[in-house]
C-alpha cells in the first residue's frame, strides 16, 4: 500500500513538471511570437523613416505629408504589437520596447514639426531636419538594442 502512494505521488509529480514544462514552452512561443511582430513593425517604421529623410531635404510638402501619414500608420502598428510584449516579456525587454516607442513617437513629432515649419514658410527647416535624423537614427539604435535585450530573454 506504501508502495502505491509513493509511485502515484512520483506520477503526480512528473505530471505537474510536464505539464510546468509545457506551459513553460506555450509562454517561450507566445513571447518569440510578440517579438517577431514587434520586430517586424519596428523594421517598417524604421525603412518608413528612412524614405521620409531626404523629402524633408526638398521643398515639396505633399511628399511630406504622405511620408509622416505612413509614419503614423507605422507607429500605431507599433503600438498595437507592443501590448502583447508589454504583459509577456521581462522588464528589460519592455524597458527596451518603451524607450523605442517613445524614440518613435519623437520621429513623428520632429517630421510633423517640420512640415509645419514648412507649410508656415520658415527658412530654419535644415535645424529640424538634422533633428528628425538624430532622432531616426536614434530609434534605429533602440532597435539593435531591443534585439539585443530579445536574444537574451530567449536564450
Amino acid at each position: 500500500m506504501i508502495a502505491g502512494l509513493v509511485s502515484a505521488a512520483a506520477l503526480r509529480r512528473q505530471s505537474q513538471e510536464q505539464l510546468a514544462g509545457t506551459h513553460a514552452q506555450w509562454r517561450r512561443q507566445l513571447r518569440r511570437d510578440a517579438y517577431v511582430a514587434f520586430m517586424s513593425a519596428a523594421h517598417d517604421f524604421q525603412a518608413k523613416a528612412r524614405s521620409v529623410s531626404p523629402l524633408l531635404g526638398g521643398n515639396q510638402l505633399e511628399p511630406v505629408q504622405l511620408g509622416i501619414a505612413g509614419l503614423r500608420s507605422a507607429e500605431e502598428a507599433l503600438l498595437e504589437r507592443a501590448q502583447i510584449v508589454d504583459l509577456e516579456a521581462p522588464i528589460q525587454v519592455a524597458d527596451a520596447v518603451t524607450d523605442l516607442l517613445a524614440r518613435a513617437k519623437q520621429v513623428v513629432v520632429d517630421a510633423s514639426i517640420w512640415l509645419e515649419l514648412a507649410e508656415r514658410g520658415n527658412t530654419t527647416l535644415g535645424a529640424h531636419h538634422r533633428r528628425f535624423s538624430e532622432d531616426r537614427d536614434a530609434f534605429a539604435q533602440c532597435v539593435r538594442l531591443l534585439r539585443d535585450a530579445i536574444r537574451h530573454d530567449l536564450e
